[in-house]
């Protein structure tokens, strides 16, 4: 499925409000390369930024993995273990997840002036 990241049913909606995102390291096969944890060979960058992308190649060259691409995500951005945890943690108390996800908060604004609130 275009835009689906790893192995999860999350699919990547873009909004183009950004040029900014992550290139990721696409294998011929058309998977993702990984570590064994499952962390993507990526980079944040702008998009078009040729200098993230010959970083990029140069570190899956450096990996043994010079055959593939960098693929480009639109309004995507590294976090940590600890920032994926708060975001698991935030999302289970009804909030939006990411208190940098521009797009939620906008969607948020849209149906309070809509609807209100039940404060």
């Amino acid at each position: 499925m275009k835009g689906q990241i790893g192995p999860t049913k999350i699919s990547v909606v873009e909004e183009k409000f950004s040029n900014a995102g992550i290139y990721v390291w696409q294998l011929p096969s058309g998977k993702y390369f990984t570590d064994g944890e499952g962390n993507a060979l990526s980079i944040e960058s702008m998009i078009n930024d040729q200098s993230k992308i010959k970083e990029l190649t140069d570190a899956a060259k450096y990996y043994g993995q010079p055959e593939g691409k960098p693929v480009f995500f639109s309004n995507v951005r590294k976090i940590s273990d600890e920032e994926y945890s708060e975001q698991k943690d935030r999302m289970a108390s009804g909030l939006i997840p990411s208190t940098n996800d521009i797009g939620a908060f906008m969607a948020a604004k849209t149906t309070f002036d809509k609807w209100g609130s039940d404060d």
